[in-house]
């Protein structure tokens, strides 16, 4: 049965919140916000901190190692610990997307198609490698059984292998691919777009496609066997990874688009929701 109302609503931000992220170690959800605020929220409690002012928007954020770290518009990392700040010169291209693999390395996509992986060195941070993609803005990077996979606004998606070696990008959408994420158990790819659909591909083969959005779809998270999407047209629904049945949808869950869609929480028996509303909610699963 799906959450009939919200656990908990966090309000703060003077903008959008473009994403979402999870930090066990603080036991704190962190948001990236168009004020140029990255936030944290200790889970149950109403009241933020802000971790983070910039004077542009945070598009990404994402856990690494101990860190808090944020992507905002003018292309810098900023890195917050309990040691104190660093930032991190990427490009001078807006950072999209920010993934921590399991193999202790970030990950971070721009807005001129560039992938970049940082590994964490005695000195500090340094970038090993960087890729200048096809994908146009890199929008999405997830695991995937072969590496990672990154997704971008050319309607595109492409495998990282862990030897560092790109696939050719595989032709999704008609506009931009927001997210692409690997279905282990069916041994392919799930993807959103711009065009409000789902699709599903084995390798460069499209099995199928289904609009299940009225406009574009901008996250997806997986919750055991249910996928969760979210998108422009201000709603929040729930589908079957087995049968892609639908399972219905979060009621009213914001006033705008939502942007952010997270499973996490303490046993990860959360889902946070974000958006143009300027908006949090918590959704007890």
């Amino acid at each position: 049965m799906l959450p009939s109302a919200p656990h908990l609503v966090l309000r703060g931000h003077q903008g959008a919140v473009y994403d979402l992220a999870w930090n066990n170690a603080s036991n704190s959800w962190i948001s990236a916000g168009g004020d140029g605020v990255l936030a944290s929220w200790k889970h149950g409690e109403e009241n933020g901190t802000a971790i983070a002012h910039h004077t542009t928007p945070f598009y990404a954020t994402a856990i690494w190692e101990e860190a808090v770290v944020g992507g905002n518009a003018t292309g810098e990392l900023f890195m917050h610990t309990p040691k104190g700040h660093r930032i991190l010169s990427n490009r001078e291209a807006p950072v999209f997307s920010l993934f921590a693999d399991k193999e202790r390395a970030l990950w971070s996509g721009d807005g001129d198609g560039n992938i970049c992986r940082w590994e964490m060195a005695t000195s500090g941070p340094i970038m090993t490698h960087q890729w200048e993609t096809a994908l146009g803005k890199v929008r999405h990077i997830s695991e995937h059984p072969s590496g990672l996979i990154a997704a971008g606004g050319s309607g595109s998606w492409m495998v990282i292998h862990r030897n560092l070696k790109l696939d050719p990008p595989v032709h999704a959408h008609e506009r931009s691919c927001y997210w692409a994420h690997a279905l282990t158990s069916k041994q392919a790819v799930l993807s959103g777009g711009q065009d409000g659909q789902l699709k599903v591909h084995q390798g460069n083969k499209e099995l199928l496609t289904m609009d299940i959005h009225q406009s574009a779809v901008y996250r997806c998270a997986l919750q055991g066997e249910v996928l969760w999407t979210c998108g422009r047209d201000k709603d929040v629904k729930a589908w079957d990874t087995t049968s892609l049945n639908a399972l219905g949808k979060l009621p009213r869950p914001h006033a705008r688009s939502v942007n952010a869609l997270l499973v996490g929480g303490p046993n990860a028996a959360f889902l946070a929701t974000a958006g143009d509303d300027r908006t949090i909610k918590i959704w007890a699963l």
